[in-house]
């Protein structure tokens, strides 16, 4: 990348790997590589501006308030650094996009749909009723349109009445220390290794975590949430003083809200390795469980640590998800209600 002023060394910048080498890395190793640019990513003689994974983008030096040093190029060379880890989570799932015009996030909007929602005629009658970026370039299309965040619906492509995934969103009171929040999620693991379900966890990039269990495709969604509901409502009779299972804000006062909603037929959860339009653009990262010794809410994890995160690691913790499938048994939600 262009070098700051009075910098004489090569600045890094995390780009994918082939294919064939992303395969090969994949089954729990995944190292990114690096390799130094002379030039801001992309521009070449006499074309004004920054091309990100072939998609120019425009305005690319608007700075980003809400996270001092960055500006819009770097949202969409996050993206493509991380695209390794990041696109297998949205690349065959229906989407919804937190879009932030100008780089402006006081005034945001969730788009669900194609076509600009703000405009009567900006979705066509015989559109989709979702959205799907099934490349890396259509992803950093969306970012130069203005996307920052990316929200992934509970399915994959073609089964989209057979949810995959159960999602537990542990959403704490702003009054709820993480030494209190961390024995939170301990009650959660201690139920889910009770029921023998498998799990991993991600932050947010917010004040909350998600526990995610992956879904052999053969259940609806009545019966994902149904079994969403039935776990959050077991923690709040275990532990009342703790946990509340409503959304209610009034009634949240210095407990955890285990949000089971994410659950349903058409809700979506910010998809792992997604910035988050806040301060200092957080990243929902994937982690271990040893990861949770230190407080790793908010920007812990950010856009600018990521890449150098992920380059480093030896291991990927969310690296036996897909082989961890499993179905939702009748002697597990008998126990639920015991």
């Amino acid at each position: 990348m262009r070098s700051r002023d009075g910098d004489r060394r090569d600045n890094w910048l995390l780009i994918p790997r082939s294919d064939a080498e992303s395969k090969k890395t994949r089954k729990g190793n995944a190292p990114a590589l690096r390799t130094p640019l002379s030039r801001a990513a992309g521009e070449s003689k006499g074309v004004r501006g920054t091309t990100v994974a072939g998609v120019a983008i425009s305005n690319a030096a608007r700075p980003i308030a809400a996270a001092p040093g960055a500006v819009k190029a770097d949202l969409a060379r996050y993206y493509e650094a991380v695209a390794d880890w990041f696109m297998p989570q949205i690349a065959n799932r229906p989407l919804a996009l937190v879009k932030c015009p100008g780089g402006d996030f006081a005034h945001c909007f969730f788009q669900k749909h194609a076509g600009d929602p703000r405009r009567a005629s900006g979705r066509r009658a015989d559109d989709p009723p979702y959205m799907r970026l099934s490349t890396l370039r259509a992803a950093i299309e969306a970012v130069q349109n203005g996307a920052v965040e990316f929200h992934s619906w509970g399915v994959s492509f073609p089964n989209l009445d057979k949810p995959d995934r159960l999602i537990l969103d542990l959403d704490p009171d702003a009054d709820v220390t993480w030494a209190r929040f961390r024995e939170a999620a301990d009650h959660v693991r201690a139920l889910l290794d009770d029921l023998e379900l498998a799990w991993f966890i991600k932050t947010t990039g917010g004040k909350g975590l998600h526990f995610v269990m992956p879904l052999t495709r053969r259940h609806d969604w009545s019966e994902v949430k149904g079994f969403a509901e039935a776990l959050a409502r077991r923690l709040t009779r275990q532990h009342p003083d703790l946990f509340i299972a409503t959304a209610s804000k009034a009634q949240r006062k210095g407990l955890v809200f285990v949000d089971w909603l994410r659950n349903t037929d058409g809700a979506t959860a910010v998809a792992a390795y997604a910035l988050r339009a806040r301060a200092d653009l957080p990243v929902s990262m994937p982690i271990d469980w040893r990861e949770l010794a230190q407080d790793v809410r908010g920007a812990h994890f950010n856009w600018r640590n990521v890449p150098g995160i992920l380059a480093r690691r030896r291991t990927d913790p969310w690296a036996t998800y897909e082989a961890s499938r499993q179905r939702l048994t009748a002697a597990q939600r008998k126990a639920l209600q015991d």
